[in-house]
């Protein structure tokens, strides 16, 4: 009974004995082991969010792209090609026509016509501003347009051209100055449909 009682008191001194030895150099490990502070931590986070708005702006950048590409192409600048009165030979007849009493309402009508029409020809549109005083005004588009007819007037630098709209309308012009230029120009700007089926000119 003894002998028992001696081991077990001999077996209790060994783990005490190897517990002061090992607890020290356990506690020295996790002294030793290195360990964030909360500001290195915050800048980790930091660093991440930044990553990430990051990846989310450049898909903001790639999504708008189109946008931006579209929105360019619909605000692209208008550009004008012609604006004007007719032609000043519309006046020569008349003119000579007035030495009769008959003669003098075409030579003011005309006149007239220099006055108040006016004829606009952009990139975009075609105005044309008359009617008493010019009060009347028309605007088209080359989308509109389903046929392009036309007729010399003397020569090739004057000519009367009749539009005709989708949706049955007809817009004509007149004793139209540079004829074959602004014809040319309407033409190339109107739809494939509408040249397969307009007059064209060389």
């Amino acid at each position: 009974m003894t002998t028992l009682l001696r081991s077990a008191l001999l077996a209790l001194a060994v783990c005490e004995t190897a517990n002061a030895f090992v607890a020290p150099a356990a506690r020295a490990a996790c002294a030793a082991a290195p360990r964030a502070s909360p500001l290195a931590a915050r800048s980790r986070l930091l660093d991440e969010l930044a990553t990430l708005d990051g990846d989310l702006v450049d898909d903001d950048e790639d999504f708008a792209a189109p946008e931006a590409t579209k929105s360019a192409s619909a605000l692209a600048p208008e550009t004008l090609f012609f604006e004007g009165p007719p032609s000043i030979t519309e006046l020569v007849l008349p003119a000579i026509s007035i030495i009769t009493i008959i003669g003098v309402v075409p030579f003011l009508a005309a006149a007239a016509r220099q006055v108040w029409v006016k004829y606009k020809i952009t990139s975009r549109r075609i105005s044309v501003q008359s009617g008493l005083g010019g009060n009347d005004f028309t605007e088209i588009i080359y989308s509109d347009i389903v046929d392009l007819k036309y007729v010399y007037r003397g020569s090739k630098e004057v000519g009367d051209m009749v539009i005709e709209l989708r949706d049955g309308a007809k817009l004509e012009m007149r004793h139209v100055p540079k004829f074959q230029d602004i014809y040319k120009y309407i033409y190339s700007l109107c739809s494939e449909e509408c040249q397969a089926t307009a007059a064209s000119m060389k």
